[in-house]
């Protein structure tokens, strides 16, 4: 029987333990995934879908290369940003059926005709909520120290671009608990490299960047 006693208050005192080590770990750059800071993150690293508004006129999904269009009745194939760059505001622009689409979630989806792009784009626009960022970008590699509460164990996770980002934070349970391994490096087009320590001087250098970039 004491050695019994002895076992039960051994483990106890091992979960107690791992408990309160875990619990000293997590600081106040702790972040979940309904947090402030995991919002303002997806606005960086969101599929950037505005370069080809001229042909399909929204910024919920971009169309994938290459496809074809009619402009002004001539048929044309879009390879690449440049080709949408030479178009003219004044162009009549018809998409032709089918064509892929990118969304600002990185999920990919098969458009097979105008009807059902209407009703695609409808849809994303409505639900489409996360208000972008485009003046800032992340310096890969970055990476998340993920608290799981579930399991109450850290990992690592080292994310090299922004849609392993967005789709990170896009899977997070209710109950997980990440932090950002600081110093990382943002970069704008005015100051060149930025050097981020800490939550709150992300989400500052964010706010900033919304004010001076256009």
């Amino acid at each position: 029987m004491k050695r019994l006693l002895y076992f039960i208050l051994s483990i106890a005192l091992v979960g107690c333990y791992n408990d309160d080590a875990a619990q000293r770990e997590l600081s106040e750059d702790s972040s979940h995934r309904t947090s402030e800071l995991t919002r303002l993150i997806k606005a960086m690293s969101l599929h950037n879908a505005r370069f080809d508004d001229a042909i399909d006129n929204t910024s919920c999904f971009s169309l994938i290369f290459p496809y074809q269009v009619q402009i002004n009745s001539e048929l044309r194939t879009i390879n690449s940003i440049q080709d949408i760059s030479a178009l003219n505001n004044e162009d009549e622009i018809d998409i032709v059926y089918p064509v892929n689409a990118v969304f600002y979630n990185y999920e990919e989806h098969k458009i097979n005709s105008t009807t059902e792009f209407n009703l695609v784009k409808n849809t994303c626009d409505q639900n489409f909520n996360i208000q972008t960022n485009l003046c800032l970008d992340f310096q890969y590699p970055i990476t998340f120290k993920e608290f799981n509460d579930l399991t109450r164990s850290f990992e690592t996770f080292q994310l090299n671009s922004d849609k392993d980002v967005f789709l990170h934070l896009e899977n997070l349970h209710d109950n997980d608990v990440f932090e950002i391994d600081y110093p990382i490096f943002l970069s704008d087009s005015n100051s060149g490299s930025i050097r981020i320590d800490s939550n709150a001087e992300f989400i500052s250098a964010f706010n900033l960047s919304l004010q001076d970039c256009r």
